[in-house]
């Protein structure tokens, strides 16, 4: 749209320059206030002139521009520069334009946006700091490829430790997807840079011991999670400013180098001082005051490394005193530099901590010598857990989703690519196989679990999220096909609870009726009645208490009369996502006496175990 001539724009463009959800209006109030003219059109919401439109798709790309390009010319890499000075004047720290916008100018700000994007890698790769010369500034890591949550590729009931009683889906347990996300990330990262990394950050910092062994077989040195998960690990009471030494066994004491690795820990209070504690004050203040933070952490005893990870893309546009962070960064490096030449604060990557650095005067730190985490806690840098992308209805549902096509993928024979290789020539079925693959990885992805559920919530609506995770979805049975596989394509409905279709993310996919056997463990509790069972379907009720009636009388299922254990046998069609809960001898319609999570319901997505039947087996109060 940038580059159409605005006076050619048609309802649809018109949609998504101002009115539907992710429109060019979508910036922070911070710094929409920095362009005052930006800001009135917003303000105007709707009937714009052909001028007006021109200089909305305009500012929708200068308003992300670092200032610094907006005050002058700014050197980049290729003796290319940027300079969008004669576009825009400042005045009392906004922004105004100089002259009147035409369709030149738009097509001008994408040719600027496009210099920068293409400066990105050389400026970095410049600046990459190498271990075996000892030369270069800022070390680059990587994440996960499709940035999935890695430790639930592994196993999800990984989440039972850090999430007892929550309510799970059907175990995902893919080990080689998991490697095969770090696999692609490494080539990925050799292609681009022309050399391994050291450092990872799992996606969402999302860790646990079974993923250290994947780590340590693709060579990485390091990796990086939350302070919480440290404050959960065994044993307790670890500093934050130290790493730490994981492995891949089980056993307490082992120092075997061969399979170990380091891990750091987020400085929370730090990292978020940065992030979310600075926007009310002026760079040299916010400067200072983290100077300060990080002096408290010195000891004449011992080096200790102190670890600041930024949630990145959420920080420099809230900066009200401070356009984009510019005067803190600033302040920050001049306090820092000054710290280290006198030697009291010595900023090093991680990488140069761990193996040394003598041009520095840094000494190796190895990971043999480091203190022995035995067991890492799973969980992320959110709530040391899976929470956000596990656990509530519409999560787990886009979980059982994404076990039915992986089991369909891996039933149709097609093999799995080598996941350092890159993609085959098009049209070919090799090329489609390949496709169906990435499908599945793109699909493992955590950004789609993130919007899933009540927890989380797009300001522009979670359905871009939905239709795109379940788009990946079919691409794998879509590629598949073309590849040859002989694969039934399942209709995969919204997961959204309250979208129109969604029958509570329940796939069409055929017609087949699954008996599933409930039962309900309550000899540790007195059961004056019954127990009862009741949930979010018709057969259980629609959530109305104590009205369907379980059996321990040895009849509709139950396997043996008094034995304490309630059975009921219910058909569902098959694919069917089912919540439910247990109420103990209660009045019709009333909830007490139940089970002692309110909040969260129990979960089944109906699977025909090869008999036609599936057996759920629960205990009365225990998820």
């Amino acid at each position: 749209m940038a580059l159409k001539p605005t006076e050619e724009f048609t309802d649809e463009d018109d949609a998504n320059l101002y009115k539907n959800a992710w429109n060019s209006f979508g910036i922070s109030d911070v710094m929409l206030a920095r362009f005052p003219e930006y800001k009135a059109l917003k303000g105007k919401g709707s009937k714009f002139t052909v001028w007006e439109k021109r200089e909305i798709k305009f500012w929708h790309y200068l308003a992300w521009f670092d200032p610094d390009f907006l005050r002058g010319s700014v050197e980049l890499p290729g003796d290319m520069s940027c300079d969008l000075s004669d576009l825009v004047e400042e005045q009392d720290g906004k922004f105004y334009l100089r002259k009147k916008i035409t369709e030149r100018d738009c097509n001008r700000i994408i040719a600027e946006a496009f210099k920068l994007c293409a400066s990105v890698v050389p400026i970095h790769r410049e600046l990459m700091y190498n271990p075996e010369t000892y030369e270069g500034q800022i070390e680059i890591i990587t994440t996960p490829y499709y940035h999935p949550i890695l430790p639930l590729i592994y196993s999800t009931n990984s989440a039972r430790i850090c999430q007892p009683g929550t309510p799970l889906p059907t175990e995902f347990s893919y080990p080689e997807d998991a490697s095969a996300q770090v696999a692609k990330a490494i080539a990925f990262y050799e292609d681009i840079f022309g050399a391994k990394p050291y450092g990872f950050w799992p996606a969402e910092g999302a860790v646990s011991e079974d993923i250290v062994k994947i780590m340590v077989e693709n060579n990485i040195l390091w990796m990086a999670t939350g302070d919480g998960v440290l404050s959960k690990s065994t044993p307790a009471g670890l500093p934050v400013y130290q790493p730490y030494r994981v492995d891949s066994d089980k056993v307490f004491g082992d120092n075997d180098p061969s399979d170990a690795m380091a891990v750091v820990f987020r400085n929370t209070e730090l990292s978020d001082k940065i992030g979310f504690k600075y926007q009310l004050k002026t760079g040299e203040e916010a400067a200072d005051d983290f100077i300060r933070s990080v002096i408290r952490f010195a000891s004449p005893d011992e080096d200790r490394l102190l670890t600041v990870i930024l949630d990145g893309e959420n920080a420099w546009e809230w900066y009200r005193l401070d356009n984009d962070g510019k005067q803190f960064l600033n302040a920050l490096y001049r306090k820092l530099s000054k710290l280290t030449r006198e030697g009291k604060v010595i900023t090093v990557t991680t990488a140069e901590y761990i193996l040394g650095n003598p041009k520095r005067n840094v000494p190796p730190h190895p990971v043999s010598s480091m203190r022995e985490i035995e067991p890492l806690w799973p969980g992320s840098w959110i709530n040391a857990n899976f929470d956000t992308w596990l656990g509530e209805p519409e999560e787990n549902t886009a979980w059982e989703y994404l076990l039915t096509a992986r089991r369909e993928l891996e039933k149709s024979g097609i093999p799995r690519p080598e996941p350092a290789s890159f993609s085959p020539p098009e049209g070919t079925k090799q090329f489609y196989a390949y496709r169906a693959w990435e499908e599945m990885y793109a699909a493992e992805g955590s950004d789609w679990f993130w919007w899933y559920g009540a927890d989380q919530g797009a300001p522009g609506g979670d359905e871009p999220f939905d239709d795109a995770f379940r788009s990946h979805i079919l691409g794998v049975y879509e590629f598949a096909k073309k590849a040859g596989a002989e694969v039934e394509v399942p209709n995969f409905p919204s997961i959204l609870i309250g979208t129109p279709s969604t029958g509570g993310g329940t796939m069409a996919q055929s017609g087949n009726m699954v008996s599933v056997l409930f039962t309900c463990d309550a000899t540790s509790v007195d059961v004056p009645d019954a127990i009862y069972i009741v949930g979010d379907k018709p057969e259980l009720a629609s959530w109305t208490p104590n009205k369907v009636k379980m059996h321990d009388d040895g009849t509709n299922g139950d396997e043996k009369s008094g034995d304490g254990i309630w059975s009921i046998e219910i058909k569902f069609p098959e694919n069917t996502s089912v919540q439910y809960k247990y109420t103990n001898s209660g009045k019709i319609g009333v909830w007490s006496p139940g089970e002692e999570f309110p909040v969260a319901n129990r979960q089944i997505f109906v699977r025909d175990d090869g008999s036609g039947k599936m057996l759920i087996r629960d205990t009365f109060g225990k998820m």
